[in-house]
């Protein structure tokens, strides 16, 4: 019984480092939001959840891409897939044409952030 709650003390914080995003993924999903939040008027809570929907946009495609040797179409399926899931979340929350501009503007922050 000592073994059961050693093994379970030991394994349940890998458990929960494994599901957290690296500083990298909350700072590029930060960037996004700030830029939807800085072209769009939106509130502080629409603000925070549309950074928890591209962090967990960027989180959940890394789990399924990193140490998986995808060649790249199978890692562009991956990105769409993510992005429907977005878009989708983001739909349910503030309508189809919102969430069509926050995406969009996401897409816009991602270019301008990868060409610095």
């Amino acid at each position: 019984m000592k073994k059961l709650f050693l093994i379970l003390f030991l394994a349940l914080p890998i458990v929960g480092l494994a599901q957290t995003a690296n500083k990298y993924q909350v700072d590029r999903a930060k960037l996004f939001s700030d830029y939807v939040a800085k072209n769009m008027e939106l509130t502080e809570e629409d603000t925070a959840f549309i950074n928890q929907v591209f962090l967990d946009r960027v989180v959940n495609a890394s789990k399924k891409i990193r140490g998986k040797g995808l060649s790249q179409e199978q890692k562009r399926e991956i990105y769409t897939e993510e992005y429907v899931n977005a878009k989708n979340k983001l739909t349910d929350r503030f309508g189809k044409k919102m969430a069509n501009k926050v995406m969009s503007l996401s897409n816009k922050a991602r270019k301008e952030a990868d060409t610095k």
